[in-house]
């Protein structure tokens, strides 16, 4: 291959795997806003004692985009999401008016959401665009869905 097409074949690889980084980083980004949401639902009384570590994710989320350091930013966001999660779920757990179900229910939704940004994680470093879920919502290379069902 001559040279100058071997370096824009470079320069092609670097954008697209870019591009795919900053699908993950806006993963982590949707992750926060909808734990943030999540706490702001809460009651007063639950949400006061986790007020400290949602505002570590709002903030971490807002410096995100302007990071000089993408990758440790990226890192740090999912650390506070991480803390954010097991503190709800910890937060219900200790709540006598929230069934064992709930919080059942409440731990899986969360790890869902936090395994879709470990997910796009993955995907972004293999310079796949597409994070764990397809083009089409499915997760990548599940089967197409049968058309006659």
């Amino acid at each position: 291959m001559p040279p100058m097409r071997k370096r824009a074949g470079q320069r092609e690889a670097a954008a697209r795997a870019l591009d795919a980084l900053g699908r993950g980083a806006d993963t982590g980004f949707r992750v926060a806003r909808t734990l943030y949401d999540r706490w702001r639902g809460m009651s007063t009384a639950s949400r006061q004692p986790l007020e400290p570590l949602a505002e570590d994710v709002r903030e971490r989320a807002l410096d995100l985009r302007g990071a000089a350091d993408r990758p440790a930013a990226d890192a740090g966001l999912k650390a506070a999401n991480e803390r954010l999660a097991d503190a709800m779920v910890a937060s219900a757990a200790a709540d006598p008016d929230v069934s064992e179900i709930e919080v059942h229910d409440l731990r899986a939704e969360l790890t869902r959401e936090l395994e879709r940004l470990a997910g796009a994680e993955i995907a972004a470093s293999h310079g796949h665009g597409d994070g764990p879920d397809g083009p089409d919502g499915r997760p990548a290379g599940s089967p197409a869905p049968d058309a006659r069902a």
